[in-house]
């Protein structure tokens, strides 16, 4: 299996929900924005993918099924490297909690993790 950058998708902030009134922010997604922040180095390592709130979101579908669409969501470019909490989509493995996500990239490319 040819290994790829780990890719990190995230909702695009602010954003519109037409179920709601009012302008708003991904909680678990600003965490990541947070993360990447505090580790700007990572951006050498995964990709990071930020797409608006509307579903379908056919990018993360390609990859991990409809079902799997919610963000945020770390697909791993090494599903040998994949962590026991990691769920499977085929053959692919993805992280889609946040303390997962920031745990699985300090302990591949370093940095600042949560605070327990």
């Amino acid at each position: 299996m040819t290994t790829r950058r780990d890719m990190l998708f995230i909702i695009r902030a602010p954003f519109e929900d037409p179920a709601l009134e009012g302008t708003w922010f991904c909680r678990d997604c600003a965490t990541m924005e947070g993360m990447l922040l505090a580790n700007p180095h990572w951006a050498t390592h995964i990709e990071v993918k930020r797409l608006p709130f509307p579903r379908p979101r056919h990018d993360i579908i390609e990859l991990l099924g409809e079902e799997n669409q919610s963000m945020p969501a770390l697909v791993l470019g090494d599903v040998t490297k994949a962590p026991e909490d990691a769920k499977r989509y085929g053959a692919r493995g993805f992280l889609t909690d946040p303390k997962a996500i920031a745990r699985y990239l300090v302990s591949q490319y370093g940095g600042a993790g949560p605070h327990p």
